[in-house]
């Protein structure tokens, strides 16, 4: 029997008909179409599906979608039920309060950039969708950071993703995160203090925490060949990227200053303007940092601040 007819049965039953002459009638089509309609041995045209579901208060493209799959071969018959799902997911998709349309109209967004296997994420939503990211990591975490400042107290990462970074630590996921420093940053006492703090915060929440001076960096051409392979693949000029269980990877697209505050003197703030997410096996494969914590001779883990200005002195002198 077709699933149709159960729409057929529903109207005979409103209706309070009692023959399929009577139905006929109501469809306004003949007594035998009515009868072979309702016993699934006919489909009915498109121009009827809508005649009935405007009788039911139901919506036309449920009918249209159903009547499609009742005349599909067997092997079809499994995509029109999908289509039916997701048609009827929509349909039943309130339009208050308005948070929930547009909540729906996301994930359709989302959903259709999966083919390309690969996320965009802008604004707010980017800082966002980098905090689920490592609520949903199980085993490692590897990231390289050129902008780091944005990690320190009162920028777009503290305390949020900070936060989701030490109850991954603590459900046992392996965190590896390089900041990598300039010689114009450390010239600036002020800037050291910043490294200093935000290296202090990582390692104290679980965070195995390493730093590099990205002109000794230079020198290494893996180095080299990592940076030019982000630019090809769009990313901003000061990388941040970082791969999760090996299997997806983000890194920043573009970077933007915003202001907090309406009154008095603003706080600007450094944001994530754009954010790629990736699971392309090619990416995943040149994109990882993992290797980068590989060069010992010029990426350093730290241990405190003693050890990090012994080593901050010695880059001074070497450079």
């Amino acid at each position: 029997m077709s699933e149709i007819s159960r729409y057929l049965e529903a109207i005979k039953n409103r209706y309070e008909l009692s023959s399929d002459y009577a139905l006929a009638k109501k469809l306004g089509i003949a007594q035998p179409e009515a009868n072979l309609m309702r016993r699934g041995l006919k489909i009915p045209k498109p121009e009827l599906c809508i005649k009935m579901a405007t009788l039911l208060d139901k919506n036309p493209v449920e009918l249209l979608l159903i009547a499609q799959k009742d005349k599909a071969p067997s092997r079809a018959k499994e995509y029109w039920t999908l289509a039916l799902t997701a048609v009827d997911v929509m349909l039943h998709v309130p339009k208050t309060p308005k948070y929930i349309p547009r909540k729906v109209e996301a994930i359709g967004r989302e959903l259709r950039q999966l083919e390309t296997q690969t996320l965009i994420y802008e604004g707010a939503e980017a800082n966002a969708e980098a905090v689920r990211l490592v609520q949903t990591a199980e085993h490692s975490i590897d990231a390289v950071m050129e902008r780091w400042n944005i990690w320190k107290q009162g920028e777009a990462l503290y305390p949020n993703y900070l936060l989701a970074n030490q109850a991954a630590a603590k459900r046992g996921v392996i965190i590896r995160r390089l900041l990598v420093l300039t010689r114009a940053q450390l010239q600036q006492e002020s800037v050291v203090a910043d490294a200093i703090q935000v290296m202090d915060d990582q390692h104290r929440v679980g965070i195995k925490i390493f730093f590099a001076f990205r002109e000794e960096l230079e020198r290494a051409p893996a180095f080299q060949r990592f940076v030019e392979d982000y630019k090809r693949q769009g990313a901003a000029s000061d990388l941040n990227a970082a791969i999760f269980d090996k299997e997806i990877l983000i890194f920043s697209q573009s970077y933007g200053q915003v202001q907090l505050g309406l009154v008095g003197t603003p706080t600007p703030l450094t944001m994530i303007n754009q954010l790629e997410i990736t699971w392309k096996p090619n990416l995943l494969r040149d994109l990882d940092p993992a290797p980068l914590f590989d060069m010992t001779r010029y990426v350093f883990e730290y241990v405190g601040p003693q050890a990090f200005k012994s080593e901050l002195t010695r880059f001074g002198r070497s450079v």
